[in-house]
């Protein structure tokens, strides 16, 4: 038996014995990507496209999972008709990865789908993003799925663009918790996860989606890298995607000093870095870097970039480059030994058929749909409650207006089965389908324009052609595939609980005023009323997404002036924002009595968002962004650095009044801050203690205090940790979140919170961009957001400097008595 195929043997041998077998097209193979529908046709596997696509082997098939949309039984055995080729057709028998988008649940029918990760991140429980993870990573696996290009880990500073919501907001603390235990969770499935987007894809300039991102080398790796490097060294995430964005003249994709320096040298990652959907292509095309298409694969190969998706075509051409000396054939082969290592760690050549009998099943299990919920419910945060006016009185009249009060599909985000449905419908229309912008496959077009295919197929024709017309029929009814999920409306929950007048006012984002008349006459009939606005998020007619990024940061739409109109009527208004990013409702905090921001809680979004309502729940959830006052105030987030944001710690009246007077016509504060979300009842924090008054700069420090229940009914509290330090001679962050937990607490109970905070958690680039912890008083405040941090102390730093660059810790260990 050869060595590779040898289950008993370690992993590197087998990778090692493999490689040596490889010709320099079969090393190619590798690292090319393909979409199914290129050989599958009217749900049949062509072996014959096969053989003559794929004599060398393949990477993988991306957007796999659109193989799915009909009937999980279909993909399964399609899965297995493709295996079977490629181990027992192909000269080595190296099996195909099948990679699909799985951020938000496995994205087919009968996958369960959960809320956005903005909401996740606003649940402040990491735990629940390894539950949700590890259910998408089962039924992605149940059908043949072994590799997920989730979780989203980008900073997200700047809510213009469209992507926001698939992220876990601003912070690299927090993100880095949320995706650590997401990826934990999905591969221990058997499904390998790629981290997306290294580096700094959203931090765009003006918030457009792979536009030029301005970032200078310390706030690379000290800010937007931590991310992924936690989910490296904490979890073995096994591959990432190099960002589409320019990095100082050079897509991320084609430099070296990213894609490999940093990467690399300085993060010490093993894994595979992918390209994002047409990359390359876009290297070429509207970037150009290069003469030829195939060109920029060659600079994309050179600089690091392991594979191309969605369709290899440049990669294909890499050995004649090595042939003819441009490149060298050691390039490829570090690339083939990271693609072979996951295979083999996936157990991939062990286990590479399912069993299709079960693929429907494993969709079934109830409590799946229940961990979504759960997330729903505990991401619902409450910005404001004048009056008490939540929760709702019992027998109260309702009037329930606005775009989102009766729709089933905008709760639910980007990047899922409904989504991906409401896409394949749209491309029928020529029109809309030009508005399409879906991971590199409308690039295949273009690409097919400009070699003179005068007759080329239109991007999403191929997956018309997996079905045949009736199973596409299947799929045509939006309403319909949302109710088979089990989806209500909030008007059909808080219809079940109260007496309800509904009206929608207003689309998401048409001009039309019509519907305001019955907006309030409904108003005026009703004890409170419920605006439930806001936008919604996919590929077509929306206000977020790929693609789909925003100068304007009020409601869109006429929907500002229907709540306006509304509020007019002097009835109690409660205001329930929906949608993929943050809105400037500036406004609205004025003049309505309660607000609560409940972003794509996705299918089983309202019965959370009425449970908040009525009492049924205690809305715990935090916000993981910063929410301006208005566009003008971008980029505003709580971690700005010391003296050049809204929160100075030099002399007030120096630092604000002479060199920064503030706008003029506006506060320089946001609108809500980081980490903030208010509740039914009431906190109270104590008893700070911090064990040490001094501590080597590679030592461990202590940090207690109490949280109490001091209102009238349970509810759940985060407590923050936040740290700045004193002593650096460069300029530092104000504040960075350190640590935090959620502590769920009963009327009148008290516990204690203790935080293990280890000093490697503090490394910066200091002067001479040595990555360090060096000595200095750092200040400790403990709170419930960026702004109300009460309790505070400080520990002396002492010692030599200590270098952690490749050893900086992640996580600070938190304990609840």
């Amino acid at each position: 038996m050869e060595i590779y195929k040898d289950s008993l043997q370690p992993v590197e041998k087998r990778v090692e014995d493999l490689l040596s077998r490889m010709t320099l097209e079969e090393k190619a193979a590798q690292l090319c990507g393909d979409l199914p529908g290129s050989f599958i046709a009217n749900g049949v596997v062509d072996r014959a496209r096969l053989r003559e696509k794929f004599p060398d082997g393949l990477g993988r098939f991306t957007q796999y999972s659109l193989v799915g949309l009909i009937d999980p039984a279909m993909i399964a055995r399609a899965t297995n008709d493709i295996q079977h080729f490629f181990m027992e057709e192909t000269r080595l028998g190296i099996p195909v990865a099948l990679q699909s988008e799985n951020l938000c649940g496995y994205p087919a029918k009968g996958g369960t789908i959960f809320p956005a990760m903005l909401n996740v991140a606003s649940t402040w429980m990491p735990d629940l993003a390894e539950k949700m993870s590890a259910v998408i990573g089962k039924e992605s696996h149940a059908v043949g799925i072994n590799s997920a290009m989730s979780p989203v880990v980008d900073v997200s500073r700047d809510p213009r663009w469209g992507r926001t919501y698939e992220t876990f907001g601003e912070d690299p603390y927090l993100i880095s918790q949320m995706g650590i235990h997401y990826v934990r969770g999905m591969q221990n499935t058997g499904v390998s996860c790629i981290a997306k987007h290294f580096l700094g894809y959203a931090e765009t300039q003006a918030g457009l989606n792979t536009a030029v991102t301005r970032i200078n080398p310390r706030e690379l790796y000290e800010v937007f890298a931590t991310p992924f490097e936690a989910v490296a060294k904490e979890a073995g995430v096994g591959g990432m995607m190099a960002s589409y964005s320019e990095i100082d003249g050079l897509c991320v994709g084609a430099n070296r000093e990213i894609a490999h320096k940093l990467l690399r040298d300085t993060m010490g990652f093993q894994g595979m870095l992918t390209s994002d959907g047409g990359a390359i292509w876009k290297m070429f095309d509207c970037f150009h870097l290069s003469a030829t298409y195939q060109e920029a694969g060659l600079l994309a190969k050179r600089a690091g970039l392991d594979t191309e998706i969605p369709v290899g075509e440049a990669f294909r051409s890499l050995p004649d480059y090595v042939r003819d000396g441009q490149l060298e054939e050691s390039l490829l082969d570090e690339s083939v030994r990271r693609i072979l290592t996951i295979k083999f760690n996936c157990g991939l050549f062990e286990h590479p058929y399912v069993e299709e009998e079960k693929a429907a099943v494993s969709m079934t299990a109830p409590e799946k749909q229940n961990i979504s919920e759960i997330i729903a419910e505990k991401s619902m945060i409450l910005l404001k409650n004048e009056t008490r006016t939540l929760p709702l009185k019992k027998g109260a009249r309702l009037a329930v207006i606005g775009p989102h009060a009766d729709s089933l599909r905008y709760p639910v985000s980007g990047y899922t089965y409904p989504a991906y449905v409401e896409m394949i419908e749209n491309s029928k229309n020529t029109e809309r389908a030009e508005q399409i912008s879906f991971n590199g496959i409308m690039d295949e077009r273009k690409k097919s324009k400009l070699e003179n295919k005068e007759k080329a197929a239109g991007p999403f024709d191929a997956v018309f052609a997996m079905f045949d017309s009736k199973d596409v029929a299947r799929i045509s009814d939006m309403n319909a595939v949302l109710r088979e999920e089990g989806s209500r409306s909030l008007r059909e929950v808080l219809n079940s609980r109260f007496e309800v007048r509904y009206a929608q006012g207003c689309g998401i984002i048409d001009l039309s005023k019509d519907g305001f008349p019955e907006a309030v006459e409904a108003a005026r009939q009703s004890d409170v009323v419920i605006m439930a606005l806001g936008g919604n998020c996919g590929w077509v007619n929306v206000t977020g997404g790929e693609g789909k990024d925003r100068c304007h940061l009020d409601l869109p739409g006429v929907q500002e002036e229907l709540l306006e109109t509304v509020t007019a009527v002097g009835k109690p208004v409660v205001l329930v924002l929906y949608g993929p990013g943050c809105f400037s409702v500036g406004w609205a905090q004025k003049h309505v009595q309660a607000i609560v921001q409940a972003w794509l809680p996705g299918p089983y979004g309202a019965r959370a968002v009425a449970d908040v309502l009525d009492g049924t729940a205690n809305p715990g959830g935090k916000l993981p962004v910063t929410i301006p006052r208005s566009v003008g105030q971008v980029p505003v987030y709580y971690n700005h650095r010391t003296g050049s944001g809204y929160a100075d710690t030099g002399d007030e009246q120096f630092c604000s009044d002479i060199f920064s007077g503030g706008y003029v016509d506006e506060d320089n504060t946001p609108l809500y801050p980081f980490g903030y979300g208010l509740s039914y009842t009431d906190f109270h924090l104590s008893d700070f203690s911090v064990e040490e008054k001094q501590m080597p700069t590679d030592g461990e420090i202590h940090i207690s205090c109490s949280v109490s229940n001091t209102g009238g009914c349970p509810g759940d509290e985060v407590v923050q940790l936040y740290t700045h330090f004193n002593g650096a001679h460069i300029v530092r962050p104000n504040k960075q979140l350190a640590g935090f937990v959620r502590v769920s607490l009963k009327e009148g109970e008290r516990k204690t919170v203790r935080f293990t905070l280890d000093t490697a958690q503090l490394g910066y680039y200091n002067e001479d961009m040595a990555f360090v912890v060096e000595p200095g008083v750092l200040d400790l405040m403990v709170g419930t957001n960026a702004h109300d941090l009460p309790l505070r102390g400080q520990v002396a730093l002492t010692g030599k400097p200590a270098d952690v660059l490749g050893r900086r810790s992640y996580t600070c260990k938190v304990t609840v008595q």
